[in-house]
């Protein structure tokens, strides 16, 4: 691995010979492969694997198995994430103890809005957005495979935000960075580094954290992130933020063998949290919490409007038998569909649908297309779908990868005509409609496995067992 000459001057000044001696071995090193695991969905732990210190649900693989190709991955049962991202969940178990309503402003692909669903304590709501139009789409893939309800994914600006009239108890800004840390996995981010790039995402940071800042309430927590080194972008900005928005500095309790690095800049001597590779497991990242000061009050739910639903009460006796506590949620019915969600985030659904881009919130039910509804995808792999609401086909290996694919199906024998939830391992993977001499396989055709490697059996991946979904799995 090069690096560039800058990049190692002004590094090895901040961090001193032998920290940065530290970093150059752990670059060279392979970096650890760590999954989380989806409590909601699967209580099984990993064969073989070992805990990551600071994430309850977070685990260190002894290899990197063909992620692609694991039906359970894409059955939402597990999310590959690198460890060091996964303090976000040390985080908000120390410092959340009520039911928040957070936003995660800079969200794609989804690892830290799934791990800060792991987090909240129950009746919280999370709001993830993501600026940039493909890459929300895939915000919302990522998110509905992890099955959550609680969830309104965006695709706005973070100033539209400020306009939106929303205020949140928690605002994770995980913001667009130089991405030094991820020089080990990524080496096409040092080809893109430069001085001026590290100037330009600084100045970027400050702009976002004072739009978001506006819509945290007084008390509210703000958690700023990185994944890159340099103090401009870290320490500095941490320290603007303080002087120029008026934030606190809050500690977090973490345990000396997780080798987590302090500040490395004398602008700021408050407690921030750095993950250095060859000091702790895991890649570069950089963390800090702070609070917004004043009194913090009880939220006040935004005001009501009433809204034309009445598409979805004239098919309610059609989908309602298919969701668990239907009781427990509204229905809407933009662009035909119909979307369930939770009473509790509803009147914060209205207010965000007057002012944002909303991808995907609460659950998908399905599609009005004539006088049939088409289950969706979203709720297949929903935590919310009645079990029994649907026959269920289970599939081996080999079909499951070719419904992944969204190639021909060939459904067990005797599976009644109509709509099928199909499963591999017990695990929703999606929905196909039996139609007799063949079925029609319904996976969306943007989330299907695009590689054309043909995996055989005995190349399957083995990382959570699949006897039974929740307390049948191996504990």
């Amino acid at each position: 691995m090069t690096l560039p000459d800058s990049f190692t001057q002004y590094t090895r000044s901040l961090m001193g010979d032998e920290l940065y001696g530290k970093l150059l071995r752990g670059l060279a090193d392979e970096p650890p492969v760590s999954i989380r695991i989806n409590r909601a969905k699967c209580h099984a732990s990993p064969d073989g694997a070992r805990p990551v210190g600071w994430c309850t649900d977070g685990w260190y693989l002894q290899g990197r198995p063909a992620f692609t190709f694991d039906p359970l991955l894409h059955a939402g049962w597990y999310y590959v994430q690198e460890a060091s991202s996964m303090f976000l969940h040390h985080v908000i178990s120390q410092h959340v103890a009520d039911a928040s309503l957070m936003l995660d402003l800079c969200a794609a692909p989804g690892g830290k809005s799934t791990a800060a669903l792991g987090a909240l304590p129950d009746g919280s709501v999370l709001f993830c957005n993501e600026p940039v139009r493909q890459r929300a789409q895939i915000l919302a893939e990522n998110m509905q495979k992890w099955g959550r309800p609680e969830v309104v994914v965006t695709n706005s600006m973070p100033a539209d935000y400020a306009r939106s009239g929303l205020e949140f108890d928690v605002v994770l800004c995980d913001v667009p960075c130089s991405g030094e840390g991820m020089f080990r996995k990524d080496e096409g981010a040092i080809g893109e580094w430069s001085p001026q790039n590290v100037d330009r995402c600084a100045a970027l940071q400050r702009q976002i954290v004072a739009d978001a800042w506006q819509c945290l309430r007084p008390g509210g927590l703000l958690i700023y992130s990185t994944c890159t080194f340099n103090a401009k972008e870290n320490e500095q900005n941490v320290a603007w933020i303080c002087s120029s928005l008026g934030a606190e500095l809050l500690p977090v309790s973490t345990d000396a063998a997780w080798a987590i690095t302090g500040s490395l800049s004398d602008c700021l001597a408050g407690p921030v949290y750095r993950f250095i590779p060859g000091v702790t497991t895991g890649e570069g990242l950089f963390m800090a919490v702070m609070r917004k000061r004043g009194e913090r009050l009880p939220a006040a739910a935004p005001p009501r409007r009433r809204q034309n639903r009445q598409g979805a009460r004239n098919r309610a006796a059609e989908y309602n038998g298919w969701i668990e506590k239907p009781d427990d949620f509204d229905f809407f019915t933009p662009a035909d569909s119909i979307v369930a969600i939770p009473k509790g985030m509803a009147a914060h659904y209205e207010t965000a649908a007057r002012t944002l881009r909303i991808v995907h919130a609460g659950v998908t039910i399905g599609t009005i297309k004539g006088r049939d509804i088409i289950p969706a995808q979203s709720l297949a792999l929903s935590v919310a779908l009645r079990p029994g609401a649907f026959t269920r086909a289970e599939l081996p290996y080999s079909q499951a990868i070719a419904y992944l694919r969204k190639e021909q199906l060939q459904l067990p024998e005797g599976t009644p005509r109509g709509f099928t939830l199909v499963t591999y391992g017990g695990a929703p993977l999606g929905f196909a409609k039996n139609i007799g001499p063949r079925a029609n396989n319904l996976y969306p055709q943007e989330w299907r496995i695009k590689s054309s490697h043909a995996p055989g059996d005995d190349s399957r991946p083995a990382v959570i067992c699949t006897d039974m979904m929740n307390d049948g799995c191996r504990e």
